[in-house]
């Protein structure tokens, strides 16, 4: 694969404990830069539901009653909603649709770390269907 003719996209690469590490990306959402925690084992990509509600619109939100699970924890309700655009790097998503779940339990981990708090989780759905690499020695996502 030819990176050169790429769009690449800038990880951050951090080691949360000894040997441990986390990658996050920078992305627009409606032109606001919001961190995203790049989970290849995580089948969605979802939205803070509290950062939606804030920086959306509470009211656009549809609830849906169907368990969402994560490696160390499960919420009975997910609910969905549409981003205008999400924008990673110079490649932009537009009219996405989202689900928004409650990612405090995350956050409450980071904070302890003493990493900042997130407000989504990048997920394989978009990782796949973009064709995105992810080069760790570059530490970068390129996108074709």
């Amino acid at each position: 694969m030819k990176k050169s003719k790429l769009q690449s996209v800038k990880i951050i690469l951090t080691e949360l404990d000894k040997g441990g590490y986390h990658i996050f990306i920078t992305v627009k959402i409606n032109g606001k830069r919001c961190r995203f925690l790049v989970d290849t084992g995580a089948s969605k990509s979802v939205l803070d539901k509290t950062y939606y509600e804030k920086n959306l619109s509470q009211k656009k939100l549809k609830t849906v009653q169907q368990e969402t699970m994560g490696l160390h924890s499960s919420v009975p309700e997910t609910y969905i909603g549409s981003i205008k655009e999400l924008e990673i790097g110079k490649h932009k998503i537009k009219n996405y649709v989202v689900a928004a779940v409650n990612l405090s339990h995350v956050n409450s981990t980071y904070s302890q770390l003493k990493a900042s708090k997130i407000q989504g989780i990048l997920g394989s759905d978009i990782l796949l269907k973009y064709k995105m690499v992810i080069d760790y020695g570059q530490q970068k996502i390129f996108i074709p």
